[in-house]
């Protein structure tokens, strides 16, 4: 028997109407004074329901929540955080200091930003890991500074798998239905009140799709659902779960995000002025904005390109290429031929676009760069990974030209901060680090802390994690059936006087969660120092796929169960948010051991340093431009090694030197305090260093002035006299392609070979340029002086004369700097800088 399914809510007393309405606001899960208020309401039951404030509503007896809007006390309370709910949700622009208010964003530059996941709070599993929580935490910062921002992603009826870990050690996957109604999030509505719906097509099948909306602070996220009965059961099975292996669904899925969030932004009445890709995931969403303008503005193919390009920025998380997105190009055709060819080119032409070498995939990242103006890694490192990374989309071009910047990644602070260390914030630093996280000035007056508040907030939040590691731990025993002893021992793992190092992050193999395990009877001897004990503290999830990573988390439990090292060499299972901030906040030394440089960004270090954990870490990802000696350490010892069982061999053991040798001794030094002195010092230092430099207010700060400020600054021009200058952009480009094949350099004359090379002279060169039908002011002939392995300047040459057999001559020189072995050459590029920064890859070479 089947029932037609409908939703009755609980019956909210009057005066908790407030608190019921903010619940539905992300806000309320990660501010502090929010969170301690809902705990007041029923403590057991918020943790039951995973701190989720709307569930904590439908889960309470209907008396008790009688009784608590009779709670004079309770009451103001509430109204204290409700005003600062509305206080906070009536603050507007904070992100930048210093600039004219003709600068800043207007309410109508919304900004779009496209994810496939989002890590926003444990109670919406729509992430996996670090790429969801680094949305989540943009999203929430967007919010904090007043980002005229929307996020678009997909609504998974199963989400990530949940995991158990068996008697083997092996990690199993639990998928369980998520029930929207007790979640955070509400669907949106049209004006006569029924759920706001669209129908596209993928392939040969009608998609019906649903609009839902999770409230993150002041920034909306509309998420996209198919589990609809208007669809085929195939069609709902689309957003069921995140990161499927079948190559088809995960296509599909991807068309909705792309495709589905134009359609929907263009619903309800959103234009975005730029569109943010988070991966390549959603970068279908080209397609269908190039489809847009074409069709509905008339636009040619390449003005439609152009439009695109000058109004997308792309980020790119992804170390190696065969890590990134891709399909194999028959796939392509057999779902996307038609979108493509309503663009009015061939598909084969199109899929160029996504194309490496001639390969048989499309990768989707490559495609984003091409029609994106401004593309970026995730850290300073990756930056110069990614542009070696995609150098094949620009064979011409010197990889260190490649136009992929970087920004480096940051973490929202209200969301990772302990509540004790929010508390001191609050106390020693003021509010603006609510608001104004990015000023340096903030972060100065992390030294008029004392060291006593400092270490004593640390160790509340160490045995917070502790009490919370035993009750997992027992939780977990007591549903696999364990014995009442192992029950016992549970209840007694970790001790709060030891050295607690953390290590939580996916458990994929060039992680390396397993190079602790090298010497595993040094290791022992480490954890079992009567006088400088260690422990550790392990989570993690491996992809479902993912056999190796699943064989490192039954390597790390056998290791504590072979050696007896069960109370102090722990494995969480189930990493979530939850898991990860206990963990953050908790421990006193945050591992992070990658084979380098395959760690992209990495934020969970940044989230233990602002904490006071001091990082232990390979020099990879972020901790390069963080590291300075005391704030953590470099585990370097590796770095002239390209055998990587060598270098997994002197990496380790640098890390049982550094943890027996400085660790260990510097916070077993006791004062009369009871506590390390030099080890708070270096805590303060690190809470100082990380929160000023990698928090996301710095980090949207970045992405403002290198990326949004630039294109919303240049719509004016573009879009102005219906798209001249992207008409008149076209015709140039056109006209230098139609000639290109003539232009080459024909004849370099320098006095390399006569004059004096030493630093401070000058080189002069005269360059015969053949320019067959192209016009003189179509190009610019420049010299490239390589001064170093790192270092190239450019020196344009000046236009001479030009000769009847369609010869031109130019003149220039080079001064001399440096000293050792440099370089010289000649380039040939559009002299049209807007042509130049589109096509970068269209440049000659004389050598």
């Amino acid at each position: 028997m089947e029932f037609r399914n409908f939703y009755v809510r609980p019956k909210i007393p009057k005066k908790l109407m407030p608190l019921y309405n903010m619940s539905f606001n992300v806000w309320a899960t990660w501010d502090k004074d929010a969170g301690r208020l809902y705990r007041r309401m029923d403590a057991h039951c918020y943790q039951r329901v995973q701190k989720n404030p709307v569930a904590l509503f439908h889960e309470m007896d209907t008396q008790k929540l009688i009784d608590l809007s009779e709670d004079n006390g309770f009451l103001y309370e509430m109204e204290k955080v409700y005003e600062k709910f509305t206080q906070y949700m009536g603050f507007r622009s904070t992100y930048e200091k210093n600039e004219s208010k003709a600068s800043l964003l207007g309410r109508k530059d919304v900004i779009a930003y496209l994810s496939m996941e989002y890590g926003l709070h444990e109670s919406l599993p729509l992430y996996s890991g670090g790429l969801g929580v680094l949305s989540g935490d943009h999203l929430k910062a967007a919010s904090d500074i007043g980002f005229p921002m929307v996020g678009v992603g997909l609504l998974y009826k199963y989400g990530y798998f949940s995991q158990k870990i068996n008697h083997q050690g092996y990690q199993e996957e639990k998928y369980k239905e998520n029930n929207w109604f007790l979640k955070p999030i509400r669907e949106v509505k049209d004006d006569k009140g029924k759920s706001l719906k669209f129908k596209m097509k993928i392939k040969d099948f009608d998609l019906h799709v649903k609009i839902w909306c999770i409230d993150v602070g002041k920034v909306p996220l509309y998420l996209l659902d198919t589990n609809l009965p208007e669809n085929s059961v195939y069609a709902r099975g689309i957003t069921d779960h995140l990161y499927v292996s079948d190559r088809k669904r995960r296509l599909e899925q991807e068309i909705l995000l792309g495709v589905g969030s134009q359609i929907a932004l263009s619903l309800l009445t959103i234009e975005p002025r730029i569109y943010h890709l988070n991966e390549g995931h959603s970068a279908f969403l080209i397609i269908e904005r190039m489809r847009e303008l074409i069709q509905k503005k008339k636009m040619s193919f390449e003005v439609a390109k152009q439009y695109v390009r000058y109004t997308t920025v792309f980020t790119t998380h992804t170390p190696v290429v065969e890590g990134n997105e891709h399909f194999e190009i028959n796939l392509i055709k057999e779902y996307l031929t038609r979108d493509i060819e309503a663009l009015g080119v061939s598909v084969d032409e199109f899929l160029k676009y996504g194309r490496i070498d001639g390969s048989n995939y499309f990768w989707l990242p490559a495609f984003a760069v091409v029609f994106s103006r401004f593309s970026n890694g995730v850290s300073k490192l990756h930056g110069e990974v990614s542009r070696s990374m995609w150098k094949a989309l620009y064979p011409m071009l010197d990889p260190r030209e490649v136009p992929i910047d970087y920004v480096t990644n940051g973490v929202h602070l209200l969301t990772w901060l302990s509540t004790e260390i929010t508390y001191l914030f609050d106390r020693y630093v003021g509010p603006d680090y609510i608001h104004k996280a990015q000023q340096g000035r903030i972060w100065k007056k992390i030294a008029s802390m004392p060291d006593t508040e400092v270490w004593e907030a640390h160790k509340r939040t160490k045995n917070q994690l502790i009490s919370y590691v035993r009750e997992k731990r027992v939780e977990a025993l007591q549903e696999s059936g364990a014995s009442i002893k192992q029950i016992g021992e549970a209840r007694k793992v970790l001790n709060p006087e030891y050295l607690t190092i953390g290590f939580a992050r996916r458990f994929a193999s060039y992680k390396r969660a397993n190079l602790i395990l090298q010497d595993k009877e040094r290791l022992v001897r480490i954890l079992k120092d009567p006088h400088k004990p260690v422990q550790f503290v392990f989570a993690g999830k491996a992809h479902p796929a993912d056999g190796t990573g699943k064989n490192l988390i039954k390597e790390i439990i056998e290791f504590g169960r072979k050696y007896g090292v069960e109370d102090r060499f722990i494995f969480i299972e189930d990493y979530s948010i939850e898991v990860a901030q206990y963990l953050v906040q908790g421990v006193d030394v945050w591992l992070n051991t990658p084979i380098k440089p395959l760690e992209a960004s990495g934020t969970s270090g940044m989230k233990a340093g602002m904490n006071g954990v001091l990082n232990l870490s390979v020099p990879d990802g972020w901790w390069p431009e963080c590291y300075d000696g005391m704030n953590g350490w470099s585990i370097n010892a590796g770095e002239g090694y390209d055998n990587l069982d060598m270098r997994r061999v002197v990496e380790a053991n640098q890390i049982y030197d550094l943890i027996e040798d400085e660790i260990t001794e510097i916070y077993y030094s006791y004062s009369g305090n009871g506590y390390s002195e030099e080890w708070v010092k270096r805590m303060k230092h690190a809470i100082a260093t990380v929160g000023k430099d990698f928090n996301m207010h710095r980090m949207l700060r970045d992405y403002y002035r290198q990326f949004y400020r630039p294109e919303i600054t240049d719509l004016a021009k573009v879009e102005s006299d219906n798209y001249a200058f992207l008409k008149d952009l076209s015709s140039k480009l056109k006209s230098l392609k139609a000639v290109w094949s003539e232009v080459y350099v024909k004849d370099v004359i320098s006095d390399l070979g006569s004059a004096d090379l030493t630093a401070g002279n000058e080189v002069n060169s005269d360059v015969y340029v053949h320019l067959g039908s192209c016009q003189e002011q179509q190009v610019t002939v420049e010299l490239l002086y390589r001064v170093s392995e790192n270092t190239i300047k450019t020196e344009e040459l000046k236009f001479v004369e030009q000769y009847q057999d369609k010869i031109a001559k130019y003149q220039g020189f080079i001064s001399l700097s440096g000293h050792g072995v440099q370089g010289l050459n000649v380039r040939i590029r559009p002299k049209c800088d807007a042509i130049y920064h589109a096509y970068p890859g269209l440049v000659k070479y004389f050598y």
